[in-house]
């Protein structure tokens, strides 16, 4: 067995905890690396602890505000892009998107604007290419700010909008090549030249995720492989992406797993299902949360009011007293606080 290549300090992989109501950062042992220090909207939703899971540290730096503004930290809590921006979002490709004055713009990891403050909504660097909109249509830029697609789209497909809330789910993020575009309300793809290279024709849209990508028919929820051509038929209510091979499917208000071929691995029978992440897939039943693995088995039974997927090692975890971490076991990393 090879030597295992030391992580570079600048580098080093942390987890953003709350503490008293403040942002800190621990590793993955769960000892506290960042003591909580940096201003929390306050929120108790889910949704807006993600979104700060969700600023955690990439390519070295993260995001964080402090007073009424924003800046970026390095792994050992020092200040190094100064607090001037009124919104700041995670580092990708050596750019991050920050707002001044309700327009939003990228700087560089020094600070630096680099692609100044013009646009509506924006999305991260992915491949060479973040998503913006201006003048209510979205197109795309390449780091330098030149367009490589002009803005021609209503919608694109994904969720991460200007608060970037969850690192795999991003607003114009390109995904195996190709993004979801929305034209005169139907949805269709295209590739990285601007090329609609399958025609808008379905009624919505998600990204490919291990060559398959989930859309809407006739009301129905399917998947699509590259070519456009369906590889399981629209059948669904509701569906996830696809990830360890398997996807999660909702019909008739309960979710199951499916492989590639539309095969049920895991019958509907639960109440809420998450994609898998890391070999384990969060669900809920019985009115609490835990995981299955690929066969559907129980690896940790349902005890937690939320859950969320499992990302370097960890996942995040609500109590009734507070979020916590726990390791792929179910053990606890970091007990509840708030």
């Amino acid at each position: 067995m090879g030597a295992r290549r030391q992580v570079e300090p600048s580098h080093a992989i942390l987890f953003p905890v709350l503490q008293n109501g403040r942002i800190g950062y621990i590793d993955r042992e769960g000892k506290m690396i960042i003591p909580a220090q940096y201003e929390y909207p306050g929120s108790s939703s889910f949704l807006v602890v993600s979104s700060i899971l969700a600023r955690g540290f990439r390519e070295g730096l993260a995001p964080v505000q402090a007073g009424e503004k924003w800046g970026h930290i390095d792994n050992r809590g020092k200040l190094v892009i100064d607090p001037i921006f009124d919104e700041a979002g995670i580092f990708d490709e050596n750019r991050a998107p920050v707002n001044i004055s309700e327009r939003w713009g990228y700087i560089d990891n020094s600070g630096k604007i680099v692609i100044n403050p013009q646009f509506e909504e924006v999305g991260a660097f992915n491949m060479g290419h973040a998503a913006v909109k201006i003048d209510n249509k979205w197109g795309f830029i390449d780091p330098k700010g030149e367009y490589l697609v002009r803005p021609q789209f209503d919608n694109l497909t994904g969720i991460r909008g200007t608060l970037i809330e969850h690192p795999t789910q991003g607003r114009g993020l390109f995904s195996e090549g190709f993004a979801g575009v929305e034209v005169g309300q139907k949805w269709g793809y295209i590739d990285k030249s601007g090329r609609l290279a399958i025609p808008p024709q379905f009624e919505d849209a998600s990204s490919f995720y291990e060559g398959l990508a989930g859309v809407e028919l006739g009301g129905k929820w399917g998947f699509i492989d590259p070519k456009g051509e369906f590889a399981v038929n629209p059948q669904f209510n509701d569906i996830g992406g696809f990830g360890n091979g398997l996807a999660p499917v909702e019909s008739n208000g309960e979710w199951g797993f499916i492989d590639k071929k539309g095969t049920y691995v895991a019958q509907p029978q639960f109440e809420e299902a998450f994609s898998f992440f890391e070999g384990l897939a969060a669900i809920k039943f019985d009115g609490s949360w835990g995981y299955v693995d690929k066969q559907a088995k129980y690896t940790i039974h349902p005890q937690f009011e939320e859950a969320g997927n499992f990302e370097n090692g960890l996942a995040l975890v609500r109590f009734l007293d507070g979020w916590g971490y726990i390791n792929k076991e179910g053990k606890l990393i970091w007990n509840p606080t708030s």
